[in-house]
């Protein structure tokens, strides 16, 4: 799968921060264990049913842009549905389940239907759905136990790093310290020398829920350096979706 089509499928609250007041300046931060950390970002983790969203996407490999607008909607552990224009003109259109990833172009009449396979080969980490939807949602990508992380303070936000060292990879979380929602989280695999990051900001809520306004998501390999920025507008919750999907008949199956 080129590395372009990965656009189709990209394409909280204050808290208490100590025990006698509620931090509102990120100045004021102070160092928490990895587990009061954790229990804050559990409780702000998006727990709604379904999230709708205008996407304003902008997709740059090597120097090179695109841009696109593109429709998110998504049902909670069930099903993420994407639909792509560029300039008003439908272009794509893509649907993702816990056990499947579908998606078709309709500049060159062509079509995905498999698994997360091709994109984890181009991230370089085992995404699956629950991953991704976390990507989408702000946040952590992976369940973490507070006994295996340490905590420190950069960036104006809790920093999560793992106690043992990871031969093969790093992970790394950023997080902020009002919201405890997700930052920054990035992975390094070292063998194949590949890195993915995908930054957090303008967060906003929206009926007592807490949403990324912004996602850039950066992806680089030997050969490829790939940024990915996703502009949330119109956020809606709970609301009832519908997801209608078909693959035109006629288009030609990618198998590469």
């Amino acid at each position: 799968m080129k590395i372009h089509h990965l656009l189709f499928l990209f394409s909280f609250l204050i808290l208490s921060c100590g025990s006698t007041k509620t931090i509102t300046d990120r100045s004021e931060i102070k160092k928490e264990t990895p587990k009061k950390i954790l229990k804050n970002h559990t409780k702000n983790t998006f727990n709604e049913n379904t999230l709708s969203a205008d996407l304003k996407v902008n997709f740059n490999k090597s120097g090179k842009s695109q841009s696109m607008n593109i429709k998110l909607r998504l049902e909670k552990d069930n099903m993420i549905w994407m639909s792509a224009t560029v300039f008003g003109f439908p272009v794509a259109k893509a649907i993702i389940t816990p056990e499947r990833v579908s998606y078709y172009v309709k500049i060159n009449k062509t079509y995905f239907d498999g698994d997360f396979s091709k994109i984890n080969t181009l991230l370089g980490a085992e995404l699956d759905f629950t991953m991704l939807q976390n990507l989408l949602l702000g946040d952590a990508l992976f369940d973490m136990n507070p006994k295996n992380y340490e905590s420190s303070i950069d960036r104006e936000a809790h920093l999560l790093t793992p106690k043992e060292s990871n031969e093969l990879a790093a992970l790394l979380f950023w997080i902020h310290p009002i919201n405890y929602k997700i930052e920054q989280q990035e992975i390094r695999t070292f063998e194949s020398d590949k890195f993915l990051a995908i930054k957090y900001s303008d967060y906003q809520n929206i009926e007592k829920t807490t949403v990324p306004g912004s996602v850039e998501i950066i992806a680089k390999d030997n050969r490829n350096n790939v940024t990915i920025r996703l502009d949330y507008k119109s956020v809606k919750i709970n609301e009832t979706l519908s997801f209608p999907y078909k693959i035109p008949s006629g288009y030609k199956r990618i198998l590469n």
